[in-house]
Order: structure tokens, then sequence, then C-alpha cells
């Protein structure tokens, strides 16, 4: 999960690269998009992680009745 951060990153600054060069106002915000990706990855994965464990039954060992 901590890899993802990363990628968004990197992948961002290559789009933000590419889009500049090319005057391509759609990938210089696909590129900013990316990058607040990137910055928030981190606390909603782990918020959405815990919000999964939170909702989720409890499991009983013990047989039904």
């Amino acid at each position: 999960m901590y890899i993802v951060a990363p990628l968004f990153f990197a992948a961002g600054a290559a789009l933000l690269i590419s889009g500049f060069r090319k005057n391509n106002r759609k990938l210089l915000a696909f590129a900013a998009c990316l990058w607040l990706v990137s910055g928030a990855w981190d606390d909603f994965s782990d918020g959405f992680i815990h919000g999964v464990n939170a909702s989720a039954p409890a499991v009983s060992s013990s047989p039904a009745p």
C-alpha cells in the first residue's frame, strides 16, 4: 500500500513535464489530480481499511445453536 503514493507522485511528475512541453491543459490538470491523490493516499487508505474492519460482522468461534 505504501508504494502507491510514490508511484502517483512519479506519474504526476511525468505527466506534468509532458503536459508542459505539449502545452496540454488536460495533462496538466490530471497531473495536479495525481499529486493531490499522492499526498492524501496514506490517510485515505488507512481510513478505508479501518472503516471496512469496523463494519465487518464479528466472527464467532463457537458453532451456532
